[in-house]
């Protein structure tokens, strides 16, 4: 079996194949303070967008935006991951109303005005090209904690059709156990995989995977300036995906 079925390659959505951060602030400030403070939402600032992008980096998944701006209406100033998991065990019962509330937000936003939410939802530049190179190869495959169909839309509509089995959503999973799962039932020996939140690459792997930190997502300098993780650059992306 060749090096293209042997070794599976993992990409993450959000922060490495599309610039998801506007869309992300607009629904999940819509879901908070409509959906969760039942109030009308107030005017976006500049400096409180400044803020929510600051702490981008600290999310894992779509209910945790809303912590975000839980964090803001408090006061609170989160600057570590130990920070944001404070508010999260502090929130952790409303978990799934926060998810629930999100992704309500979501498909309204998409339902109502869905020329606004692809706006909002750009693929980083070349990335298109990369993906239209790989939708035959079915060792690559796209890992997200965003649900599926979602980012199925956002390809299409960008005209890259790519099959509905190479989207993977691990949910609540830790993506490393969920990789170590695909790669038992398909028989791959092992992976590439390739985030921008560090906490993804944490704890152990019963496969060999090659955890890389791409270099242009929502990353914090820090994690690039440790060095613990080996690095990739947006335009040398494509030498990770063999055709």
């Amino acid at each position: 079996m060749g090096d293209r079925e042997d070794t599976l390659r993992f990409l993450d959505f959000d922060g490495v194949l599309c610039d998801s951060l506007p869309e992300c602030y607009a629904v999940s400030r819509t879901a908070y303070w409509t959906g969760f403070l039942g109030l009308p939402e107030p005017p976006a600032s500049v400096p409180e967008e400044a803020e929510f992008a600051r702490m981008r980096p600290l999310i894992r998944r779509g209910a945790d935006y809303l912590l975000l701006h839980l964090a803001m209406r408090e006061g609170l100033r989160l600057v570590s991951q130990g920070d944001f998991d404070a508010l999260a065990a502090r929130e952790a019962e409303r978990d799934g109303l926060f998810h629930d509330l999100f992704y309500q937000a979501r498909s309204d936003l998409l339902r109502r005005d869905p020329e606004r939410w692809f706006a909002l939802n750009p693929l980083y530049p070349g990335i298109r090209e990369i993906l239209l190179r790989n939708r035959a190869n079915r060792a690559v495959l796209i890992l997200s904690t965003k649900e599926a169909p979602f980012i199925l839309a956002i390809l299409r509509h960008h005209g890259v059709e790519w099959e509905a089995d190479r989207v993977l959503c691990s949910g609540k999973e830790s993506k490393l156990r969920f990789i170590d799962r695909i790669l038992s039932e398909r028989g791959a020996r092992g992976a590439v995989f390739v985030d921008d939140q560090v906490d993804h690459f944490q704890g152990p792997s019963e496969h060999p995977v090659r955890r890389v930190l791409a270099d242009w997502g929502y990353v914090r300098p820090e994690w690039i300036e440790s060095g613990t993780f080996e690095t990739v650059s947006l335009s040398r992306l494509p030498e990770l995906l063999p055709a």
